[in-house]
């Protein structure tokens, strides 16, 4: 305990030192070193130093409540000691060493060291836990083995090797690597709930970590700067505070819980909720009495066109159909329309031609219309619904067709990597061009401008929009963006028809890419350094391009 509290506070005053620091010298680069733990990039110097103290106190805080929370040892002994519990709390500490300590390994050596200690803490955690049957434990087993597979492929797409995995195949494979990741953890979860050692607190750490990681992603989608987002991601350690924490409690004596029961007063008034919530078949409604006169003209102000029966209530039928037929000028009675409108009906059913519109007659006999026109019975919520599935269909045949040719593309410079980065195919059916665009300026004029040259160039840029006039041809283009906080590498020409390069503005610090694939794949936003000039770099060749963007004037 006493090596605990020493490791919280010496973090809390090396924070606090460095912040001090820094504001001394006016630079908030010592205080991001001692919290971060990694040199700041560029975009510090571009952020208020204030705010940026204030969140690497925050962090700060955050990392000195974690390093409390792993240095706290093991729990007082409870019961006899078991060799495995001892193997699994050194395979747990080992974990939170390797996620804490930075490493200068290959992604791909990072990924297989971090998945077999993780692996290798579930398989133990199997043995030590009590109170979970043995189909429970194959299954967590089952999902902890896919879950390791699916992390070691994903590591082996990203390296050069990648070009030989199909893109449908990675998609399926992070798919179903992140659903048996977030099974692995619920059941982990339930298994400690119902073993019994360990604390509420740690349960609660465990759940929120699946928040933190959708709290970290929304934050970042928010901020439009890297320093905030950097901090956002530092102070995500919930995942190893809930480690530090089940090695801390595996010393305590398991017990076995009842299961969980819903209380009777919540379920009598869930009861009665539903018994409220059911109303009655339908209003009470006066009868229609038929009388030897035209109906008044104030009657009939609801149907200005012929109304369908499945949208008429069957009592209505009779006026709906009288006051779709009846003129102002004609004299002539109501009961006369019915008998004329019944004898169409009649000579319909027996074959003969009729004067009389069938959505008309279908008010007075359904069953007769509907034998030679079945879509007149239709409601128009059924047809919207008809004319729906038709259109979801056809989106989805072209959705099914983009994701085809979405697979086929590459990242044509995978050493070149970021986060802020998307592909996917483009038709120009109509050469019409696609364009990277500030979404917050009105780019109406500039586009006029760059449509309006006489002769315009691969990429034209003007104020907040870009234009991409690459070759059109008979198949899709396969078309990488990436985002990038500093310049790229000098010039590139081999393997490229051509490379060509122009500015373009951000007064908000957002730069996105239209909409290119049916398939929805969304760009990222490209301006990495908030708002400012950036420079687009074209890289273009039959089929390919390779779009990058960094801030303007380091080139």
């Amino acid at each position: 305990m006493h090596l605990s509290r020493t490791a919280a506070a010496a973090s809390l005053i090396l924070t606090v030192g460095s912040i001090a620091l820094s504001l001394v010298i006016g630079t908030a680069t010592p205080a991001w070193l001692a919290t971060l733990w990694y040199p700041p990039g560029e975009s510090l110097t571009a952020s208020p130093l204030l705010p940026v103290l204030g969140g690497l106190l925050l962090v700060g805080l955050v990392n000195s409540w974690m390093f409390w929370q792993i240095f706290r040892g093991p729990a007082p002994l409870i019961g006899p000691a078991r060799q495995a519990g001892t193997w699994l709390r050194l395979s747990l500490y080992a974990y939170l060493v390797w996620l804490l300590i930075p490493s200068f390994l290959p992604d791909l050596v990072e990924t297989v060291i971090g998945t077999a200690l993780w692996m290798a803490a579930i398989v133990l955690l199997l043995v030590v836990l009590t109170g979970s049957g043995r189909a429970f434990r194959l299954v967590l087993l089952l999902l902890a083995l896919v879950e390791t597979a699916g992390s070691l492929a994903i590591g082996l797409a990203d390296e050069p090797m990648s070009r030989f995995f199909p893109g449908t195949a990675y998609l399926a494979t992070a798919m179903v690597t992140q659903v048996a990741v977030f099974l692995v953890m619920v059941m982990v979860l339930l298994a400690q709930r119902r073993d019994g050692r360990w604390s509420r607190g740690t349960l609660l750490i465990g759940l929120g970590t699946f928040a933190s990681g959708f709290l970290v992603a929304l934050v970042d989608d928010l901020t439009r700067g890297s320093t905030i987002e950097s901090i956002v991601e530092a102070m995500d350690v919930l995942h190893v505070v809930w480690l530090a924490r089940t090695a801390h409690e595996l010393n305590r004596e398991p017990r076995r819980k009842p299961p969980l029961r819903p209380p009777t007063a919540v379920m009598a008034a869930a009861t009665v909720c539903v018994l409220m919530a059911v109303g009655p078949e339908n209003h009470p409604r006066l009868s229609f009495t038929w009388q030897d006169e035209r109906l008044p003209p104030s009657d009939c102000w609801a149907w200005q066109g012929p109304p369908r029966v499945a949208d008429t209530p069957a009592h209505q039928h009779v006026r709906a159909y009288l006051c779709s037929v009846n003129k102002p000028d004609r004299e002539i009675s109501d009961q006369a329309l019915l008998s004329r409108g019944r004898a169409a009906c009649t000579r319909f059913a027996d074959g003969e031609p009729v004067r009389a519109r069938p959505a008309l007659l279908a008010l007075l006999c359904p069953e007769v219309i509907g034998r030679r026109h079945p879509d007149l019975l239709l409601s128009s919520a059924q047809l919207q619904q008809r004319q729906k599935e038709k259109d979801d269909l056809a989106r989805e045949e072209s959705r099914r067709e983009a994701q085809k040719e979405d697979a086929l593309c590459r990242d044509p410079w995978p050493g070149l990597r970021t986060r802020f980065q998307a592909t996917a195919s483009y038709y120009d059916w109509d050469t019409l061009p696609y364009g990277i665009y500030d979404p917050e300026a009105d780019t109406a004029d500039d586009s006029d401008v760059i449509w309006d040259k006489e002769k315009i160039d691969l990429l034209e840029a003007r104020g907040g929009i870009a234009l991409f006039f690459t070759p059109s041809q008979d198949w899709a283009t396969c078309v990488t963006a990436k985002a990038l906080s500093s310049a790229p590498p000098p010039l590139r020409r081999k393997g490229w028809d051509e490379v060509v390069e122009a500015d373009i503005v951000s007064e908000s610090g957002r730069l996105v890419m239209q909409k290119l694939s049916a398939s929805g794949v969304r760009f990222p936003n490209l301006a990495r350094n908030g708002p400012g000039r950036y420079r687009l770099r074209l890289y273009t060749r039959q089929g390919e391009d390779l779009i990058l963007v960094f801030p303007a004037g380091r080139s």
